[in-house]
Formats: structure tokens, C-alpha cells, sequence
């Protein structure tokens, strides 16, 4: 996926207090002098774009290739998504295997947020789909589950005891940290 990187907008805001110069023939030269600048401000925003591609791409390394790009009709940010070879999420992608059909209802607004995140990602919203419920199961076994304390009051104050069977438990359990 690439998005266009356009420099017009920070000519234009050089050229705009140029409309406080009342002499014609002062805005002109400082027009002319913005107009030689060009090259040499587009290769500073370059070089400025390239080095914050380079620190996003170092944090994001192991999973997606995030460079600036210079094509003739600009720059261009081009972020790919690595291929993880024989990764969990691949492997359930590929729909090796007994594959089964499910039915879920969502709202319409996080279907449409799927859907476009999928096309960012180049793969189907299925495939999107497969892939985040496979992360999301990957960091639930990833986490380690606190040790149970010996004791603890349950339902109506009871206290439940290591081998006596407890009543009720409510909170929250794990969480995705993407």
C-alpha cells in the first residue's frame, strides 16, 4: 500500500504571506526565489520524511516494511505487510484443514472498519477476519493467569475453600493489546 506524499502544501504556505507585500515587484523576486528553492526544500522534506519512516519502520519491523519512496510525480509512503512464513495466523488463513461456517452479528459501523482495514491490508475481510481472531486467541494463551489465593469470599460473603465448589465469578478476563 503506498499514499501519495504531495509538497504543494508547503509552497503554498510560503507563498501566502506574500500577499502582505504591497510592492509588485518585491512579491514577484520573493515568488521567483520560492520557485528556485523548490528542489532543495522537496529534497529537505524528503530527507525529514525519510528519517520518520525509518523510525516507524524500526518499531514496526517484524511485521510490516515501511519506506519513503521518490517517484516522479512525488513521494510516496509505501508500507507492506511482511509475509509470516508458517505463522499461526497464516496457517488458519490458508483454510487448511475441516473448515466450518459461522454467523455473527455486528455493528454495521465496526463491519465497514474491518472491511476498509482489510483492504489496507490487501487480504479479504474473511481472511482479516481469521487472522485477528487468530491473534486475539495467540495473546490470550500468551498471557500467564494470576495464581488463585488460597481463599476468597464468593457469592453472599461465603468464603470458597480449595476443593469446595464456588458460586459465582464476574470481571474482566485477558484483554487485546493491539
Amino acid at each position: 500500500m503506498a499514499t501519495q506524499l504531495h509538497t504543494e502544501p508547503v509552497f503554498d504556505a510560503l507563498k501566502q504571506p506574500l500577499t502582505l507585500i504591497e510592492s509588485d515587484e518585491r512579491r514577484r523576486g520573493i515568488e521567483t526565489y520560492i520557485e528556485a528553492a523548490r528542489l532543495p526544500l522537496e529534497r529537505a522534506v524528503y530527507d525529514l520524511m525519510s528519517e520518520l519512516a525509518h523510525a516507524v519502520d524500526e518499531r514496526v519491523g517484524e511485521r510490516y516494511r515501511v519506506r519513503l519512496a521518490y517517484h516522479p510525480d512525488g513521494l510516496a509512503l509505501e508500507v507492506e505487510e511482511k509475509v509470516q512464513s508458517g505463522g499461526e495466523e497464516t496457517q488458519w488463513a490458508a483454510m487448511e484443514g475441516d473448515v466450518e461456517k459461522i454467523t455473527i452479528r455486528i455493528p454495521a459501523e465496526l463491519k465497514d472498519l474491518a472491511t476498509q482495514a482489510a483492504q489496507r491490508a490487501g487480504t479479504s475481510a474473511n481472511t482479516w477476519f481469521i487472522k485477528a481472531l487468530a491473534r486475539a486467541l495467540r495473546n490470550i494463551e500468551a498471557q500467564t493467569p494470576p495464581a488463585a489465593p488460597p481463599s476468597w469470599r464468593g457469592e453472599r460473603g461465603h468464603t470458597t475453600r480449595p476443593g469446595q465448589r464456588g458460586s459465582r465469578f464476574s470481571g474482566w478476563v485477558g484483554g487485546d493489546d493491539e
